[in-house]
């Protein structure tokens, strides 16, 4: 069932911050502003005991929880009016969560000098925040697999996930649409895993260390509907069209990592190294786009599952996506962009397969850029796939293929093209033509052939195919195609119809 509610909702933490700016906010309006964010969404925020004295509200027993069940418990929270308005709120160091039930366990948060700050901002509220270190530790139990009928043993499971000089500001903004945004630096990201499976005889640990952690999230709700009611595509549909929206953007440095797992038929030592990176993303009634870009990456494995070491090696990475979201009376912009360069194995690796060095040893490169402009409507194409009506079609209007490319083992293909579309009949008729050209073809068949890769009987079959589709190019093993689409959905390869 459609549930956008559910990838949608808003932590608690951040729910709970939320209510309107008061000229000079007390310590008794911010507790309470969270007890009634609390009950909104089904939670009950309470305390042990509550003391007010000189506009310092001292809380112990703080428990966050839906109503008759275990929930976030804090051991104690002291709210303390400032003079310039604002109320600095600290929290004891006493802060987690324990489950029962299937999955046991526990979850903490631990900080050194964690301090937030209340205040008013555009008409809402701001918290700011800060901490020398933040760090969440859990420790969990939980039943495993069994393969025999007998019962399954318990998969341990733990880690720590910790932030050092963490800063940053949650804000919420009230208005026709209600904006909450949070802003998040700190100077390092660093994880550690520890699984222990029992049953499938596997032990696992990995680590894991970022450097220069820039996060920007914002999320707008429209005031006429609310996030619970949002249950099927129709409500997500008037959501977006009356202002739903969010937009993210993350910056980080660089990052280290290890993966070790002890297994007797897929063990695994990596060590992981990426370059500095960035990433954004926009979802609204208009557009959804997905951008990520990254300086490089090295993957090292030990010999394990592989009799040698094996190295992974690229540089720049590049991926975007972009689609518009609910049809207008003009197309929005699509595009799909892929870029991987200079991928490339170490000799002990390519040696495996190729002793003799049959095949050349070139960085492989993928390269895909395309755009367009199309009529689309995701909200309906989700409820006819859930109700089992006719399918929504998209209507492209153009498609551009600006870059099509691909390099691997001294072979290289190139392609360009633009079609326009006729939906006319319901069905989008491309018309326009693709040019494509392949260079160093033959060689690699051959090379292929030589490492034992391909048989000749299928290198025979692989050559008749670019025979067919494929005329040879000015150069020495160069083909190239022309592919053009026509009226009548007719599709031609070099002049030739294809039936």
């Amino acid at each position: 069932m459609f549930r956008m509610n559910a990838y949608l909702a808003a932590p608690a933490f951040a729910l709970l911050m939320s209510g309107t700016a008061h000229a000079a906010l007390t310590a008794d309006q911010v507790w309470q502003s969270w007890k009634d964010a609390g009950a909104l969404v089904g939670l009950t925020v309470s305390a042990a005991t509550e003391n007010n004295s000189g506009g310092v509200l001292t809380l112990n027993g703080v428990s966050i929880a839906p109503e008759g069940m275990s929930g976030l418990t804090i051991s104690d929270m002291v709210l303390t009016e400032q003079s310039d308005g604002s109320v600095a709120i600290a929290p004891g160091a006493d802060i987690g969560v324990t489950m029962t039930g299937d999955t046991e366990g526990s979850v903490k948060l631990t900080h050194d000098g964690l301090t937030l700050t209340a205040r008013e901002a555009d008409g809402g509220l701001a918290y700011d925040y800060a901490a020398a270190k933040l760090d969440v530790v859990y420790d969990s139990t939980y039943p495993g697999m069994s393969f025999d009928g007998s019962e399954a043993p318990k998969v341990t499971a733990s880690g720590n996930v910790g932030f050092a000089n963490l800063s940053g500001t949650y804000s919420d903004t009230p208005g026709t649409n209600r904006t909450f945004g949070l802003d998040l630096k700190a100077d390092t990201l660093a994880y550690s895993t520890s699984t222990d499976d029992p049953g499938l005889e596997l032990k696992q640990t990995s680590t894991s260390e970022t450097q220069a952690i820039d996060v920007s999230f914002d999320l707008a709700l429209p005031s006429t509907i609310a996030l619970a009611a949002m249950v099927s595509p129709a409500d997500f549909a008037t959501a977006l069209n009356e202002g739903l929206s969010l937009s993210l953007s993350t910056k980080q440095g660089e990052s280290n990592g290890t993966l070790k797992q002890e297994n007797a038929f897929m063990p695994m030592d990596l060590v992981m190294k990426a370059g500095s990176g960035e990433g954004a993303a926009l979802f609204n009634k208009d557009t959804f786009s997905v951008k990520s870009m990254a300086s490089g990456l090295e993957i090292e494995s030990g010999s394990g599952m592989l009799p040698v070491p094996v190295k992974v090696t690229s540089g720049p990475m590049e991926f975007g996506m972009t689609t518009p979201v609910i049809a207008n009376e003009t197309a929005g912009d699509f595009g799909f962009v892929m870029k991987l360069s200079q991928f490339s194995l170490n000799e002990e690796a390519w040696a495996m397969f190729d002793p003799q060095g049959a095949l050349k040893r070139d960085a492989a490169d993928v390269a895909i850029n395309i755009s367009g402009k199309t009529k689309i409507d995701l909200p309906a194409m989700i409820a006819a796939s859930e109700s089992g009506g006719a399918p929504v079609m998209p209507a492209p209007e153009n498609l551009d293929i600006t870059e099509l490319g691909l390099k691997v083992a001294g072979a290289a293909l190139a392609g360009t093209g633009a079609f326009t579309f006729d939906n006319s009949m319901g069905m989008p008729m491309p018309l326009g033509e693709a040019n494509i050209t392949v260079t160093g073809a033959n060689a690699l068949i051959d090379g292929l052939i030589a490492t034992g890769l391909m048989a000749e009987e299928d290198a025979m079959g692989a050559r008749m195919m670019m025979g067919m589709f494929m005329t040879p190019g000015a150069n020495p093993d160069e083909l190239t195609s022309k592919i053009e689409a026509k009226e009548g959905f007719a599709i031609f390869v070099n002049g030739q119809q294809i039936q």
